[in-house]
């Protein structure tokens, strides 16, 4: 007799459980226990935040009820001004100190900053040949009466500069020095030599610096001699 299958066709393809690569299973079981931590784990961090907020907002309400409690007014006590002690009185022996002080600061020039704010605005086609600097001094009275006035004060300076441009730029800054006033050109003169150049001499007075006292008014001596008439 012929054999004849009667199951469907397609069934023989079909692999039983038993048949599957174990490695696939393991793989499959391992993921559906991780995701099953996640979820567990997701839902207790949850639940952790739900209580904590739940805290938050009752400390807010407590905090909004004390509030509304009024609180009491601080009073501030008012200052009081201790008095300013005066500074004590110049005695006799300190007054001629105090005196020499006041003299020898009034008549205090700063040399070091004027030169150094000269040093600033010197160009630098302007080259120096001299320099003076004058501090005032108190005229001199000679022997017959009559008075030499002092030098100039201030600041006195010759040199040489490539143009009269040169000599006019350093007018100008020479000006701009606070501790300077009366900046004036004495002489401007080009050379003559054949090598170009203007010879030049500039002056200028200080600043701040002490008047000169008043020239002493010579004193003319009177003849107070009397002569006595003979009587006949």
């Amino acid at each position: 007799m012929r054999a004849v299958n009667l199951l469907p066709s397609g069934s023989e393809s079909r692999k039983s459980f038993r048949k599957e690569d174990p490695a696939v299973v393991v793989g499959s079981a391992l993921g559906v226990v991780v995701l099953f931590a996640l979820v567990v784990g997701f839902m207790v961090v949850h639940s952790k935040v739900n209580a904590e907020q739940k805290k938050l907002r009752t400390a807010q309400t407590e905090l909004a009820k004390l509030s509304l409690v009024k609180q009491p007014a601080v009073v501030t006590k008012p200052v009081v001004q201790k008095p300013i002690i005066a500074p004590p009185a110049v005695t006799s022996e300190e007054q001629p100190r105090l005196a020499a002080i006041t003299t020898a600061m009034s008549t205090r020039i700063a040399w070091d900053r004027i030169l150094r704010e000269f040093s600033l605005v010197l160009p630098s086609d302007v080259t120096l040949k001299g320099l003076t600097l004058t501090a005032p001094a108190a005229p001199v009275a000679q022997v017959a009466g009559t008075a030499v006035a002092p030098a100039a004060q201030g600041l006195s300076i010759t040199g040489t500069a490539f143009s009269h441009d040169g000599v006019a730029r350093l007018l100008s800054r020479l000006m701009l020095i606070p501790d300077l006033t009366d900046v004036t050109l004495s002489s401007s003169t080009a050379s003559q030599a054949g090598t170009p150049g203007v010879q030049f001499s500039i002056s200028a007075a200080i600043k701040g610096a002490p008047a000169l006292p008043d020239l002493p008014v010579p004193v003319v001596p009177t003849d107070t001699t009397t002569t006595a008439g003979a009587s006949s």
